[in-house]
């Protein structure tokens, strides 16, 4: 019921209440939860309508300080005589649990224009601020209170923003209303968050680049069009971590979508199927660290790799060494033997690596007893034992794991904190959890999709309420209608466009009113007699009116044919038609004079075909020719919206 039009000026409600703690999820919006006796109270305010404002705003007042905020209701169903008020509330009144809140029912007008000044520095880094504040203020926001602090949340973060300024007044109500919003400019930016990128090209080679431990170096690599490259990395000095991304957020360790987390000095990544035109490289140092690389379009080809590697060793004459397993030339094993069980020694693990003994690499090899990596030095080991069997914990706050690339796929894919481009608002948020509705996961829909689709609008064909998640559904139901439509058997004579009727000569019943008589005609000769005395006059003689565009009429052609020519073009058409009384030709072909309005609609129909390349019948063109009063722009427009087109099928 629409309560925009209620008066509800004599409502006065006012209570007081003991404050308790909120749920975590309503300390991000102004959404108190009262108790059900609040309710009953607002419901004998109003009386016999029992129908409530909406939305319901309350002023939140401290008992001493007589400060002031403003908020709106979630639910009525905290303990009796409690509030539960979310923390920001609690801190900006100064109230502790336990203590008593004032409340007053306050309707508040809808906000026109709102100034907020950034209190977080870092605020640059929501890449649409007023897109992400239109969502977060939807989603969990009632009213405003100048003065007060907004937090947003965006991609796991929080950003606090301060109400400088309200109109119409200094509290406003939010809910359903086009807000102005201005940022007031920070006069001091830090730039420790600011990150510097520089633009790289393929080819370009990078060289000793020095990252500081735990610091992040960015590039941003530009393909020229392409669609898959080869990144080759040179670890110079200390260790480091490549991670890669193809959105404008920078990788890092726990959210990425390439990697190489290992420790060799020397890495390649492959990328292939790249459909961005700019990727996001990133280099962390893990200890203080110099790195060189380049990227080139010179994959190698799985199938070289194979044969590269499967090429047949000529074993032809030599024996296999038991201790290192070397190909030996069978003379000189022995020799090679008493050399090799002297100085070597195989990798007691089983991977068949050989060292020397009391070598420094036999020292630093060592194997995961976790899983099956393996590395040549402890430093590695180390790194290994943090990046791969370590509990991680996403921002999220609902999935842990032991390594970084499982947090990063998850981050990238499921991950409640990660942003998207919602396909029904096109603002940039975080997609929330799977959604519990089934249908909604066949769509691959998460919370925020699933509750911003689920948002209706009015079908502009059917004025019928639709759900925007489920206006492409709506939209190809109605094609298949208008696809199906079927349009009535248009009279049989060729320069009519009206519907015909049952009768004899499968005519309109206009156009076979000059050939009924009363007399009996079983055979029908006499009513074949009248046809071609009809037919006969207009090519002999024509019908005499300018307008006619019949090509069997004298008229049209200004050509009048001699009686003998007349007949002998007649005759195909009379043969047409049916010579017993329960005989009939449900198509023959006929060309009698019509009035001048059918010839102009049909003009300019046949002008809608042409103009349309001939994708809607003719008998559309004329059925919008009749709806448009033969405006062809409006016809136009009247085809392509209602009309079924040529060779479509579902």
């Amino acid at each position: 019921m629409d309560t925009s039009t209620e008066d509800y000026s004599n409502i006065r409600w006012s209570s007081h209440f003991t404050v308790e703690n909120a749920p975590v999820e309503l300390n991000h919006g102004d959404k108190v939860v009262l108790p059900p006796s609040a309710l009953e109270q607002l419901l004998l305010q109003v009386g016999n309508s029992g129908t409530l404002p909406s939305p319901l705003t309350f002023e939140l007042r401290h008992p001493h300080s007589g400060a002031i905020i403003h908020c709106g209701v979630k639910e009525f169903s905290s303990e009796s005589s409690t509030i539960q008020l979310p923390n920001w509330i609690r801190e900006s009144l100064g109230l502790n649990s336990g203590d008593y809140v004032l409340i007053k029912l306050s309707l508040l007008p809808k906000g026109t224009f709102a100034r907020l000044k950034p209190i977080s520095h870092d605020y640059r880094d929501i890449t649409d601020y007023r897109a992400a504040l239109e969502a977060h203020l939807r989603g969990h926001y009632t009213t405003l209170t100048n003065g007060q602090t907004l937090s947003c949340r965006y991609g796991g973060r929080v950003y606090d923003f301060q109400v400088v300024e309200l109109k119409p007044q200094n509290a406003v109500s939010i809910t359903d209303t086009d807000l102005e919003v201005e940022m007031d400019p920070i006069t001091s930016i830090s730039t420790k968050s600011s990150i510097a990128t520089t633009i790289v090209q393929l080819t370009q080679p990078i060289t000793t680049v020095a990252i500081a431990t735990k610091q992040y170096q960015y590039w941003k690599l530009e393909l020229n069009n392409s669609s898959y490259i080869s990144l080759n990395i040179k670890i110079e000095s200390g260790d480091a971590d490549v991670v890669i991304s193809s959105r404008d957020k920078f990788p890092t360790l726990e959210n990425h979508e390439w990697s190489d987390l290992s420790s060799d000095n020397e890495r390649t990544i492959d990328i292939k199927n790249i459909s961005t035109d700019v990727l996001i490289v990133g280099v962390h140092g893990y200890t203080d660290t110099v790195v060189s690389w380049e990227a080139t379009n010179n994959i190698k080809d799985d199938m070289d790799f194979v044969t590269e590697q499967g090429e047949d060793q000529d074993t032809s004459g030599k024996v296999q060494c038991k201790n290192c397993h070397a190909w030996i030339a069978e003379r000189t094993l022995m020799l090679h033997e008493g050399f090799c069980y002297r100085n070597n020694v195989v990798c007691e693990w089983g991977c068949g690596k050989v060292f020397k003994k009391d070598s420094q690499e036999l020292q630093e090899h060592w194997h995961c007893d976790q899983c099956d990596a393996i590395g040549d030095k402890q430093e590695g080991r180390e790194k290994h034992i943090e990046y791969c069997h370590t509990p991680k914990t996403c921002v999220c706050m609902n999935y842990t794991t032991q390594s970084y690339k499982a947090l990063a796929e998850h981050r990238r894919t499921i991950c409640a904190e990660k942003l998207i481009t919602c396909r029904y608002c096109h603002i940039l948020t975080a997609q929330g959890v799977v959604s519990l509705d089934p249908r909604d996961r066949l769509l691959g829909l998460h919370s925020h999709e699933s509750y911003c689709g689920s948002r209706t609008i009015t079908c502009q064909k059917c004025n019928k309420p639709i759900s925007i998640k489920d206006i492409t559904v709506h939209a190809k139901i109605h094609d298949i209608k208008r696809q199906q439509q079927v349009l009535p058997t248009v009279c049989c004579n060729r320069n009519c466009i009206r519907p015909k009727q049952k009768n004899r000569l499968s005519l309109c019943q206009y156009c076979f009113g000059p050939f009924w008589i009363t007399e009996d005609d079983p055979k029908n000769a006499k009513l074949i007699q009248r046809v071609a005395r009809k037919i006969h006059s207009q090519l002999t003689v024509g019908c005499g009116n300018q307008w006619c565009r019949n090509k069997y009429c004298a008229t049209s052609t200004n050509d009048p044919k001699d009686a003998t020519t007349a007949a002998s073009l007649l005759i195909p058409m009379i043969k047409s038609l049916p010579k017993e009384l329960n005989s009939v030709n449900p198509n023959p072909e006929l060309y009698f004079c019509v009035d001048e309005s059918v010839t102009r609609k049909k003009f300019l129909a046949e002008l809608l075909v042409n103009q349309s390349d001939g994708k809607y019948e003719l008998g559309w063109c004329v059925v919008a020719i009749e709806n448009s009063q033969e405006d062809l722009d409006k016809a136009q427009l009247w085809l392509d919206r209602n009309a079924p087109r040529k060779n479509v099928k579902y």
